[in-house]
Formats: C-alpha cells, structure tokens, sequence
C-alpha cells in the first residue's frame, strides 16, 4: 500500500508540473505572436522614407519587440527549471522503480539458490509423491520465468533512467544559453535606448539636423568598431575585421554584417574564449562528464574526448604548433570548452569544414585562429545554412542552423538568437 500511495502522489506532482509546461509554452507562443507584428511594423518603416518622425518610431518598436523577446526568454527559463524539475522527479520515479525491482529480483535468486541446494534425496523426502515433486519443479520454472521477465524490467528501467539523464543534461545546457540570450537582449534594449535618445539629442527634434545626421554617417569605422567588441580584445583591428569579413562574405555569398554578427554574438557564448588548454578544459572536462556526472553516458563521453583530442592534435600537427601552449576555449558552467579562435568551432567540427576553407583561401593547411580562415568558415557554415540568399528569412534560418542545428528550429533560443543576430547586423550594416 506504501508503494502505491507513492506512486500515486508522485504522479500528481508530475501532471501538475506538466501543466505548467503547457501553460508557459502557450504565453510563449502568444507572445511570439506580438512579436512577428511588431517585426511587422518594423519591416513596413524599413520601406518608408527615414524621417525623424519614423527613426523614432522604428526604434521604440524595436524597444518593445525586444522586451517582449525578454519577456518570452523568461517564461522559457521558467518553463525550462519546470522541465528540468519534471526530469529530475522521474528519475527519482524510474531509481524507485528499480529498487522495488531489485528486491523482487534478490527473493526470486534466494528461492531459486535454494531448490538448488537440495539434493535428490532431500526433494524425494520432502515430497509425498511423485507428483508433489513435479509440482515443485513447476515452481521453480515459474520462478526462472519471473525472474527473466525481472531482468527485462530492470533493463528497460535503466535504459529509460539514462535517457532522462540525457534530457537533464540537454535542459541545464539550454538553460545555461537562455540565460546569456537574457542578458544579450537586455543590452540590446540599452543600446537602442541610447540610440534613439542620441538622436533626439542630436537634432532637438528638428528634421533638417537628421537628415544632416543620415548624410554623416557613412562608413563610421569607429562604430563598427564599438560593435565588435571581441574582435578588438582578441589584438584585431575593426579595419582588418571588416576587410577579412567582406572577403570571407563575398566569397561564401553572404552579407558582411550578417557573418560579422554571428561572430560577436558567438564570442559570448563561447564565454571565456582563447583562455583555457585542450587537457583540462577539452579532454579531462569529457572524461569527468563519463565518469562523474553522467556515468549512464560513460561511453559517448569518453568516444567524444578522445575524438576531439585527436582532432585538435590533428589541427596543431599540420600547423606546427605545441598543442600544450595553444589557448582554446574554457569550460563553460555547461558543457566542455575547446573551441578554437575567432569562429570558436571545436576540433573535430573545424576538420570537417577544411577542406572547403582551403578551396576558397588557398591556405593549405587552415589556421582555426587566423582570422581569415576563421572568418571563412563561419561564412561557409552560414551560406550552407541558407545565408547565402541574403534575405531575411534565409538569414534568419542560417542564424536558427547556426546554434540549434536546424533552419526550422522553433525553440526560444533559437528565435531569440536569430533575432539578435539580425539585430545586431543591422547596426554594422548602416557603418558599412
């Protein structure tokens, strides 16, 4: 009776977390809905002479659509910790399950272990007739039959228990994004704050001192270079940032601002890019995740590390370098580092695109953290993505590739990034 009052509560608390997952999914999806019409709006003013009247009213649309994608981010954090809570509970279910099992399984050996021990003689004895003795070896079938059909279960159970491991490692890694995305949407609400007031500021509301304004700003390096923050803190000028970026962009068939945005977004959440080494933060960072954390993946873990160890080693033998002295990524609070320069892709995924790096730079082998090279592949991955087509549903599509893996990605991380790159593009493409 024990057994089932705990299942049954536990089922409770599973259907009512699953309610709450219904109920943010539906405010994400309503909110999604206020979003495509403010980008709507948005795309209408792009259409429309630029005006004072309508640069303002473009950028407090702009303002509006990113709180809302903020406020979308935060639902997904909190559908997200409610999955999580919800992953965490049924494993708690599936350990329970197995243990009730396993003892079964133990009574079944200790009565199986039993009839064993009994001689011929003993059996005989203990039996009235022949029959009775039959009907105990009928027994003990039965029991080996159970005991199978035991096995099977715990099989199953285990399988099912390292499934939702794999699922909580999925759900902390995208919570782990979400919150990054937050923080890039809140600056970004900051920084089109900043712009409409500079605006204002500028021509005190007048029309003749914006137009003045639009003419000025022609290729202001200085502004493509506030928007390339890591490009500059890595020792690359903005010039030579913008000049890497059209050549990569023309060659791959994409828009220079588009691959430009990629590559600030991406060196966020690449988070401590260029500081950490392929040992500690790349190889051991795998094995720990086999061997400590998630033990139920032992075998893909230990694969990945020594599948991109032998990558990287690739990488640096052909180029030459100590593999010990060149900087990768760190490992982040998720996940494992190991990325490499400015594109920041890991070993194995760099090896992969080499070939095509070399057929359009001509440098044999490709450097990871050349920033010609780098910025090549990038733009390879994004023309293959669909940026090629320089519209924005193709952007949007490559960006959505870019970081889910798919051009019909619908997850919030997946439209929130895609989003900011597009947003972001915006800002470089009026400097280009």
């Amino acid at each position: 009776m024990t057994v089932f009052l705990f299942i049954s509560n536990s089922n409770n608390v599973n259907a009512a977390v699953q309610d709450e997952i219904a109920e943010r999914e539906r405010q994400i999806q309503d909110i999604q809905k206020l979003i495509d019409e403010y980008q709507s709006q948005l795309e209408e003013n792009s259409q429309q002479k630029r005006t004072l009247e309508t640069e303002i009213s473009k950028l407090n649309t702009q303002i509006n659509k990113i709180q809302l994608e903020i406020k979308s981010l935060n639902v997904s954090i909190e559908r997200t910790g409610f999955e999580i809570e919800d992953t965490k509970q049924k494993i708690e279910d599936s350990k329970s399950k197995i243990d009730i099992h396993k003892s079964a399984l133990a009574g079944y050996i200790k009565e199986i272990n039993a009839a064993d021990q009994e001689t011929l003689t003993q059996v005989l004895l203990k039996n009235k007739s022949i029959s009775d003795f039959f009907d105990n070896l009928n027994d003990i079938e039965t029991t080996q039959d159970k005991l199978r059909l035991v096995i099977e279960d715990i099989k199953l159970l285990k399988s099912d228990l390292e499934q939702k491991e794999t699922n909580l490692v999925d759900k902390k890694d995208e919570l782990e994004q979400l919150r990054y995305l937050q923080q890039i949407e809140k600056n970004s609400v900051a920084s089109v704050k900043s712009e409409r007031d500079s605006i204002l500021n500028a021509t005190k509301g007048q029309e003749k001192q914006f137009q003045d304004l639009i003419a000025k700003s022609q290729r202001d390096i200085n502004a493509i270079r506030s928007q390339i923050s890591f490009l500059l803190q890595q020792g690359i000028t903005a010039e030579d940032a913008v000049k890497y970026a059209e050549l990569a962009a023309l060659r791959a068939g994409i828009r220079p601002a588009f691959l430009l945005a990629i590559l600030e977004i991406e060196s966020g959440l690449g988070r401590n890019v260029g500081s950490g080494n392929w040992r500690d933060d790349m190889y051991e960072c795998y094995i720990r995740l086999g061997t400590i954390y998630y033990p139920a993946r032992k075998a893909y873990y230990l694969k990945r590390a020594e599948t991109e160890k032998s990558a990287f080693f690739k990488i640096t033998n052909k180029l030459g370098l100590d593999p010990d002295s060149v900087k990768v990524s760190k490992e982040p609070s998720y996940g494992c580092g190991g990325a490499m320069g400015p594109a920041q892709f890991i070993p194995s995924t760099w090896l992969a695109y080499e070939e095509r790096v070399v057929a359009l730079t001509g440098h044999n082998p490709p450097n990871p953290w050349s920033i010609e090279d780098a910025f090549m592949a990038s733009a390879i991955k994004l023309a293959a993505g669909g940026a090629d087509s320089k519209t924005r549903a193709g952007e949007i599509g490559a960006a959505k590739a870019y970081i889910g893996g798919s051009r019909t990605c619908s997850s919030s991380i997946c439209n929130s990034y895609s989003s900011a790159v597009l947003r972001k593009a915006e800002e470089i493409e009026r400097n280009l």
